[in-house]
């Protein structure tokens, strides 16, 4: 396999940071060329407007949902360790979590991705506010605020595995994940024709959800083939946990 060969030439750490930035630098040039934007889609929809935003957000959804269902009903991702499906869920923190980080994104002016591709282009409010971000996400996690979160994610909780798994409570399905993808995907498509996006908006925004599923891919190769270090797989970085010994 690709990231074995890679493993025993340069090494785990090195194979690691080689497929997350590949990723991560084509993650933002599709994000950039497109202006993908979660905050643009929100006040997009919630305002009634045409201006394709939302169409360019539902590009990049529709394409991570057809892909990513495709890699696991092919049998080349398996995400049943994934600690999104696997770990014990909080619907009270995906409630008050998600309203933060919605009423945040509104008035920082940007979702995280977008203020990501903004300070790389220069922007200090952008850069700034991403700091922001990261030093409070941080804190959330293992810092000052760690336990006001765990307090919240107790509220109200639900068990792992099928319980937290959507295709397995309503019974559709990897074939109907895909299904439900392309119904989207035709909508996009629609729209995009309706409110003539540009090539790149529709495009890029295709390129944004390809790099959504690729890291969902390519983390699973890497826990498949590492050996010190316990990769969990995810379309997102974390740290990287050792095991315990």
């Amino acid at each position: 396999m690709l990231f074995e060969t890679l493993f025993a030439r340069v090494g785990e750490m090195w194979t690691i940071t080689l497929a997350g930035g590949v990723i991560g630098v084509l993650f933002g040039f599709f994000a950039h060329r497109s202006r993908f934007c979660m905050r643009s889609a929100v006040i997009e929809f919630a305002r009634g407007t045409r201006e394709g935003r939302l169409t360019v957000w539902l590009f990049t959804f529709s394409t991570a949902v057809i892909l990513t269902q495709a890699l696991v009903l092919t049998g080349a991702l398996d995400v049943s360790d994934a600690r999104q499906l696997a770990m014990r869920g909080s619907l009270s923190g995906a409630a008050i979590g998600g309203a933060l980080f919605g009423t945040g994104m509104i008035l920082a002016r940007g979702c995280a991705s977008r203020l990501l591709v903004l300070a790389a282009q220069g922007n200090l409010r952008a850069l700034l506010s991403g700091l922001v971000f990261a030093v409070t996400a941080q804190s959330a996690l293992s810092g000052l605020l760690s336990p006001a979160r765990a307090a919240i994610s107790g509220w109200w909780t639900v068990e792992g595995g099928s319980a937290r798994d959507l295709l397995a409570i309503t019974g559709w399905g990897h074939e109907g994940g895909i299904l439900f993808g392309a119904v989207w995907l035709a909508a996009a498509l629609f729209w995009a024709w309706r409110q003539r996006v540009r090539f790149w908006g529709w495009f890029g925004a295709i390129g944004v959800g390809v790099m959504v599923a690729l890291a969902w891919w390519a983390t699973y190769l890497v826990s498949r083939a590492a050996f010190d270090l316990v990769i969990p797989v995810q379309a997102c970085r974390s740290p990287a946990r050792r095991p315990t010994r």
